[in-house]
């Protein structure tokens, strides 16, 4: 049987056996480890750094698309023309369909920390 670690006395081993099992036992500890390794690449979840990310760019991307919203209206009640308000309507849709992603992501979110805390 292969020994993974032929250097270490028995009395280290033991200790290095219980100092492992102390780990494993730590609910917390795992669940952060678990995460370090799920960047959410290819899976398109929420979690991970990468799930972040797509969360911070959601948000900036909305506001910004709610400036312009914002714009679009005043120059559509301004101007006499049909076409600001049809590119308020189009930018408006786009809007609204980034923020209900940013709600239902947060909503995801805190089911999953509500799950997490009652599994503790």
């Amino acid at each position: 049987m292969h020994d993974p670690n032929p250097k270490l006395t028995h009395q280290e081993r033991k200790i290095l056996e219980g100092i492992e099992e102390g780990l494993r036992g730590d609910a917390s500890l795992t669940r952060r480890l678990r995460s370090l390794g799920d960047t959410g690449a290819g899976t398109g979840s929420a979690g991970g750094t990468r799930g972040a990310v797509l969360r911070h760019r959601l948000g900036w991307l909305t506001t910004v698309l709610g400036l312009v919203c914002v714009a679009l209206f005043l120059l559509a009640v301004a101007s006499s023309s049909s076409g600001p308000l049809w590119l308020f309507a189009a930018v408006w849709v786009v809007t609204a369909v980034c923020l209900m992603r940013l709600l239902l992501r947060a909503a995801a979110r805190r089911r999953s920390a509500a799950g997490r805390r009652g599994a503790d």
